[in-house]
């Protein structure tokens, strides 16, 4: 895929995930300040606490994914360069928040030196925050072969961060999905098994 054609899936699957949650409003709720302003909904209660988000188009230089990639140490994938770029949201994980006013907060939480080092990309944490969920690098750039694991962060205290092998990670992890589009249309569809924020 093209990365425009990323794009498109990623705005896709916002307007639809919205949408979806949008039908219990509390899962579009959260208490946003005024330094948050962008992200109320139009419709949304300026004296109340809670207020429901909405989702606003993401105007993200070059500069700043660059920026990202240095920090992160490594250079990010086309379809997860368009999942934090295109739109700003309040989503909670297995997705992670990328609001107007912390881009890329999901994947700056996930983040894991060791992980990267050993080929695998981290940008989301599962809902109760024991499994950090990554793309595995070893197949790039064909992203379709790339796919999501995920592995208990306690285990990564065992290990000594500066002997750690990649067999040894390998064996941590477990199986998600095929890539990250296939990832996030199985939690569009409530088939994403291994989260506790599976939607009923």
């Amino acid at each position: 895929m093209t990365y425009a054609e990323y794009q498109e899936y990623m705005r896709n699957f916002f307007e639809q995930y919205y949408q979806k949650l949008s039908q219990e409003e509390i899962r579009v709720k959260l208490p946003l300040g005024e330094n948050e302003k962008e992200m109320w909904s139009d419709d949304a209660d300026p004296n109340e606490e809670w207020k429901k988000w909405k989702l606003v188009p993401a105007k993200i230089p070059d500069e700043e994914i660059e920026e990202l990639e240095k920090e992160i140490g490594t250079r990010l994938p086309l379809s997860l360069k368009a999942f934090l770029t295109v739109t700003h949201h309040c989503f909670d994980d297995p997705i992670g928040r990328n609001s107007a006013t912390k881009h890329f907060q999901g994947v700056r939480n996930a983040w894991n030196p060791v992980l990267v080092r050993c080929g695998y990309l981290p940008f989301a944490w599962d809902e109760e925050g024991y499994f950090i969920r990554c793309i595995r690098l070893e197949k790039m750039p064909e992203e379709e072969k790339c796919g999501i694991y995920q592995i208990d962060h306690e285990v990564l205290f065992d290990f000594d961060e500066n002997t750690v092998t990649p067999e040894e990670i390998d064996q941590n992890m477990k199986f998600i999905s095929e890539n990250l589009l296939t990832y996030l249309d199985e939690i569009l569809h409530d088939r994403d098994r291994d989260s506790p924020n599976r939607l009923k």
